[in-house]
């Protein structure tokens, strides 16, 4: 097996790699600290707690002049590409990924807001189904060519969604701004690479994610818009595949509670399959709550169950009033 030179200089002597990383923290800093970075990274901090766009100069400007964003990626270029030329094996202290056509690298985050470049490599692509989540989200184009299209999700005066497009040019120098809780940005093509600067702050309690079919508008699927309610409804299933019954009753309490309908509807299920009697009186007691949010689904859902099980019954005339 041949070993490169340069990684077998790193097997001998692992000094050389922390040397490479310390070398990149202090490029970090410095970026950070220049001229064109430092205002928007502040401004970045204000954004995340809440502050309006208007209120950060620094950070809006790069979503709507044409100076602005250029300056932040090129001030990214001139500190890291020297040290990377240097030290080929130096990992510039971002989170990246790479899926497909698609990479992204997370410049900076603070509170519930996050500044990522996006790049996607020349394509086409189609899409069966349109995202929403509650979130507010501002881009630049900063390089490439491609079209896209946004894609508005409406209600009718009944409730039912309606879906309407809208096509665009991705050009550099193009600007956007969505609320992403109504409109999302799907890329059609790419004829060159096609690279994006893109700010996006999530909701203070967002409402639950959605995907809609393009087809003829309807929910597929629906998740929770929290991280943190995602981790617990994660932490939920796992009890429930471990079959914990003692966590059950602790499951039916959280569907009762207040809070975020998914995870609290993720906590009737397992309470359910852990343990029927505990399960079943948590949802009756919810379907018994007309404010509820829950209430025609838990309805729903006990009829279901009496009519699969008569024998529940029974267990429904020892429920509270």
């Amino acid at each position: 097996m041949r070993i490169d030179p340069a990684i077998a200089a790193l097997r001998a002597d692992r000094s050389l790699q922390q040397q490479a990383q310390m070398a990149m923290g202090a490029t970090c800093t410095a970026w950070r600290a220049d001229r064109a970075v430092a205002a928007a990274i502040g401004d970045l901090d204000r954004y995340g707690n809440g502050a309006p766009l208007e209120a950060c100069p620094a950070l809006e400007a790069m979503f709507t002049d044409q100076v602005t964003a250029p300056e932040l990626t090129s001030a990214l270029m001139r500190h890291f590409l020297p040290v990377l030329r240097d030290r080929h094996f130096a990992h510039p202290p971002f989170r990246h990924s790479h899926a497909g056509a698609l990479s992204t690298l997370l410049l900076a985050r603070s509170g519930r807001a996050c500044l990522t470049i996006h790049a996607r490599e020349p394509g086409q692509w189609s899409y069966d189904f349109a995202g929403y989540s509650d979130a507010l989200r501002h881009e630049a184009v900063l390089a490439g060519e491609g079209e896209g299209r946004i894609v508005r999700c409406a209600r009718h005066p009944d409730g039912t969604p309606q879906l309407d497009n809208e096509t665009i040019q991705l050009t550099p120098g193009g600007r956007l701004a969505l609320d992403l809780n109504s409109e999302t940005l799907q890329v059609m093509s790419a004829r060159v690479r096609l690279v994006t600067l893109r700010l996006q702050r999530e909701a203070a309690s967002p409402a639950p994610a959605r995907e809609h079919s393009l087809q003829d508008g309807r929910v597929l699927r629906q998740a929770s818009g929290s991280i943190r309610s995602s981790r617990q409804e994660m932490m939920l299933a796992l009890l429930g595949r471990m079959k914990r019954a003692e966590a059950a009753p602790v499951m039916a309490e959280m569907a009762c509670e207040e809070g975020d309908p998914s995870l609290r509807w993720q906590a009737m299920r397992e309470s359910l399959a852990l343990d029927t009697a505990a399960g079943f009186t948590a949802l009756v007691a919810l379907a018994r709550r007309p404010h509820d949010p829950l209430a025609r689904a838990a309805g729903a859902l006990r009829a279901q169950l009496v009519e699969a099980h008569p024998e529940l019954l029974a267990l429904e005339a020892t429920c509270p009033a």
